[in-house]
């Protein structure tokens, strides 16, 4: 039997993942929306604010244009499996009603990953995808499955109309409180300038205005600052708590820390007392 792959498998407009293992994924800024259906494993998905966990069954939608972090965990008799049907904006523009590409949005209230009831299409459209992944989907196929997804989406969730077919890049928003929830997600200062509807000069201006240093330094504090507080006072590790805080490697985020603290974070870390 033909083992199945370790990496996702990727056809034109639709994502087959499958690990093994835990897998954490790099802080990402979502650039496309997607419909995945989780099938096997667990989800976690955290945002600006909060953290939540997803089960196998669950049907999720992703919004474009947001900063989320995903870890994917195998479930306990096999690997991690999702399928993700990508909703990238060429399809949609394709198919789009007459819009004000240039209007607020209205759906703001709608978070990065919304789970959705699971309709009896959505389920047999995703089930229907399974015997495809043997091999790569052709375009043309892979293309009629987008726009099956997409008619199927809008008819168990019009309000979503709105947001898929909203074209126009982020408006400008408050950038302290905007920083102040998302100092922990690990990328470029281009994407966070972009998130908040501005140039990078008009960033970095509006940005040492508020905040009286350079984003870099603000950035550099505030996650250590953090990391110092999840070593001290919930008893967190080293280990578990550099990639959350918005380091790429433990290395780095030791030497850091030693650097402003002049002690090193195993040396803050307060191990919990027994029960």
């Amino acid at each position: 039997m033909k083992p199945e792959p370790l990496l996702p498998l990727i056809s034109p407009g639709i994502i087959y993942s499958h690990y093994a293992t835990r897998h954490v994924e790099t802080d990402l800024c979502v650039p496309m929306h997607g419909l995945t259906y989780l099938l096997a494993g667990s989800l976690r998905v955290k945002e600006a604010e909060q953290t939540r966990v997803f089960e196998a069954g669950s049907l999720l939608f992703t919004r474009k244009n947001f900063l989320v972090k995903f870890t994917r965990h195998p479930a306990e008799n096999g690997p991690f499996r999702a399928i993700t049907v990508i909703l990238d904006t060429p399809m949609l523009l394709a198919v789009s009603p007459p819009v004000d590409s240039a209007a607020e949005l209205p759906s703001a209230g709608i978070p990065a990953v919304l789970a959705l009831a699971m309709t009896t299409s959505l389920q047999r459209f995703g089930e229907s995808l399974l015997p495809y992944f043997e091999q790569v989907l052709p375009a043309p196929l892979a293309q009629q499955k987008q726009q099956e997804a997409l008619a199927l989406l809008l008819q168990a969730q019009p309000v979503l109309q709105s947001v898929l077919f909203h074209f126009a890049p982020p408006g400008k928003i408050d950038l302290e409180t905007f920083m102040r929830q998302h100092f922990r997600f690990n990328v470029d200062l281009q994407q966070l300038a972009s998130l908040t509807g501005r140039s990078l000069a008009s960033f970095k201006g509006d940005f040492h205005r508020i905040f009286r240093t350079s984003p870099a330094r603000w950035l550099y504090q505030q996650r250590l600052a953090e990391a110092h507080y999840l070593l001290q006072e919930e008893h967190r590790r080293p280990s578990d708590v550099y990639h959350e805080v918005g380091f790429e490697s433990l290395a780095h985020f030791s030497y850091a820390f030693k650097q402003l603290f002049s002690r090193p974070p195993s040396s803050v870390y307060v191990a919990p007392l027994a029960p």
